[in-house]
């Protein structure tokens, strides 16, 4: 029986293909093996039997795509063999398919009674190809029947395919971060592998808040302890370079790159390679924004051209976008991309059903002048880390493709080359709203008061928050939509603003030369500095009225000494800002009252000295006199 799709299958198989290999050279004696492992699902003590059948090579990818979604292909079988599983451990059957030319070959070595063989009737050299091969498993009176692929490489691979594996680590690893810690592992199991990871600074500032024993960091960490394993930067989807370019924010476009940059040394040291991988629907303007930014090298999702290469036989080389000449530019393999993430088919078979394709590219043009290239993008979140070990794994032996770094791909030089054209068009895009004068006018105010308020906190980690608050403002979309993105970025920057203030209690001055005390309360839980204007017409400062402060504490309390007053009562307006006085981060009216002496006070006390004075003169008189009676 043939499921029609591979998740009815694999919702009611009994069996689950753990490991395959995928390619055989075939050599002159006629003979090739292929290592299988299969996983029996409630197996019990019955007796279970697989039957292989071979199908003729492929020729064009429309059936190579029947294959992998479970259809398979309508032809004969060129071989079909039975056999019972009857060496089994703890659920899972391993053993070793032969293909053979010519003559068979005796089964030798553990489990030699499970050694199924399929005869292949093709001439001594000219098998080359990828085979479809279709399980089929009785357990139990049920029989559950999957695809994959083989093949077959006879001839000498003078130039294998460069294959490069990105994995992606957006919102979909946060959301299924155990899933992601588990390909990140994966990845960093395989150290000598070229590797790429693209992320950005909403997936990275989520680390950086997460504590040191968390799972997800420390699997990235570990990911990158190899310098075979690069980062790429790969802005979210939805923010608006374009826009942002076109409404005078070039610094913003900048700053989208550079947040990732700075939040990945902070946590690894580390810092991105060349390469920009862009996703969702990039424009035209979108790159041009980005090439006026200094980028040279952009990855694009294959869905976003008008033509998609993997639907042709121009693939595999570096192009250019109308009008950027500067930009050098590479897709990813659609269909492959896809199949990375496919969870209807379990790890095992999608790594050999991803192995074969590669396999199958080849054939296309196996003797190409130049340089091949293929990029498979794989989501953490979507995939799994038994399917990248698995490719990579097999990767590692392939003959007719090889695993290499990302960067070293956008080589100028390959552009037009095997046919394939210099320039690709993106499909234009639509739906694009302008930035309204609100946005533009509330977008400028909220970078420039954070921009000033940045500077005078230490807390890396509440600069990092507001920095990202305002980066991921910066969207596609409707005004309206922007504008409450831009509302959202303010409201954590108010919050901070609320930390601080005054104390507005009254004063009391003993007279001139007095220190004013002024009390700046902060709640902010990290140190920042500031300066405190004190305005009032009636007092006059030894110094300046507008002092430095750092507010370590809670309470932070200044002295600043006065030199004269006008009056006996007076208000005084205190205003704390930001160390670049841009921002005003609270403000309080005190009531200073000065306890001076008024003239008629002098006058009393003048007189009383000259009582006090006369009375000490006749007091000493009489003394004087009596001295001279006696």
């Amino acid at each position: 029986m043939t499921w029609p799709t591979p998740v009815s299958a694999a919702g009611s198989a009994n069996f689950r293909v753990v490991n395959q290999s995928v390619t055989t050279t075939l050599p002159r004696q006629g003979v090739g093996t292929f290592s299988i492992s299969l996983r029996l699902l409630n197996a019990g003590t019955s007796r279970a039997t697989v039957t292989l059948s071979l199908y003729p090579a492929l020729v064009d990818r429309a059936t190579l795509d029947s294959v992998i979604n479970g259809t398979g292909v309508p032809t004969a079988p060129l071989a079909t063999t039975t056999q019972a599983l009857t060496c089994v451990r703890h659920g899972v059957s391993t053993f070793t398919l032969t293909l053979y030319t010519a003559r068979r070959v005796s089964p030798f070595g553990p489990c030699a009674d499970t050694r199924p063989e399929l005869h292949l009737r093709c001439a001594s050299t000219g098998c080359d190809g990828v085979y479809p091969l279709r399980y089929q498993v009785r357990l139990d009176g049920v029989t559950s029947t999957k695809w994959s692929l083989v093949a077959i490489v006879q001839h000498h691979v003078a130039q294998p395919l460069r294959v490069a594996l990105v994995t992606t680590l957006g919102s979909d690893a946060t959301r299924h971060p155990r899933r992601s810690a588990s390909v990140l592992r994966s990845v960093a199991h395989a150290t000598n592998a070229p590797v790429a990871i693209a992320t950005n600074y909403r997936f990275l500032n989520a680390l950086d808040t997460a504590p040191t024993t968390d799972p997800l960091r420390q699997a990235f960490l570990s990911a990158l302890t190899s310098t075979q394993h690069v980062v790429v930067n790969a802005p979210p989807s939805n923010i608006d370079f374009a826009g942002l370019a076109a409404n005078g924010f070039d610094t913003q476009v900048n700053e989208q790159l550079a947040l990732t940059d700075n939040l990945l040394g902070h946590l690894t040291g580390r810092y991105s390679a060349g390469p920009v991988l862009l996703s969702g629907s990039p424009s035209t303007a979108s790159a041009l924004a980005l090439a006026r930014a200094g980028i040279s090298d952009v990855l694009i999702p294959e869905s976003s051209l008008a033509t998609a290469p993997s639907a042709t036989l121009t693939w595999g080389a570096p192009f250019h976008l109308p009008g950027l000449a500067s930009v050098t530019a590479l897709t990813n393999d659609g269909p492959l991309s896809t199949l990375s993430v496919d969870s209807g088919i379990e790890p095992g078979r999608r790594a050999a059903l991803a192995l074969a394709t590669l396999a199958f590219l080849h054939f296309e043009e196996p003797n190409a002048p130049s340089p091949r290239t293929v990029i498979v993008t794989a989501s953490a979140g979507a995939t799994s880390g038994a399917f990248v070990g698995a490719f990579v794994a097999g990767l590692a032996s392939d003959p007719v493709a090889r695993l290499t770094s990302l960067p070293p791909l956008f080589d100028n030089s390959l552009v037009a080359t095997n046919g394939a054209p210099a320039t690709r068009a993106l499909i234009p895009t639509t739906g694009l709203h302008r930035w309204s004068s609100r946005n533009v006018s509330a977008l400028t105010l909220l970078i420039g008061d954070v921009n000033s308020y940045v500077p005078s906190i230490t807390s890396q980690l509440m600069r990092t928050h507001l920095r990202v608050a305002v980066a991921q403002s910066e969207i596609l979309g409707t005004a309206a939509a922007r504008s409450d993105a831009i509302a959202s970025a303010n409201a954590l920057f108010d919050q901070q603003l609320q930390n601080f203030s005054i104390d507005p209690s009254a004063i009391t001055l003993a007279g001139p030369g007095t220190s004013l005390p002024i009390t700046v309360i902060s709640h902010a839980g990290y140190p920042v500095s500031g300066v405190v204007h004190l305005v009032t017409p009636g007092l006059t400062f030894t110094k300046s009225s507008a002092i430095v402060i750092a507010m370590r504490s809670p309470t932070n309390t200044i002295r600043v000494a006065t030199q004269g007053t006008s009056g006996s009562s007076l208000t005084l307006q205190v205003i704390l800002t930001t160390p670049n006085d841009q921002v005003v981060l609270a403000r309080a009216a005190i009531q200073v009252r000065v306890a001076g002496t008024s003239v008629v006070g002098y006058l009393l006390t003048l007189a009383s000295l000259f009582v006090l004075a006369l009375w000490w003169y006749r007091t000493n008189r009489r003394r004087s006199k009596g001295r001279h009676a006696r």
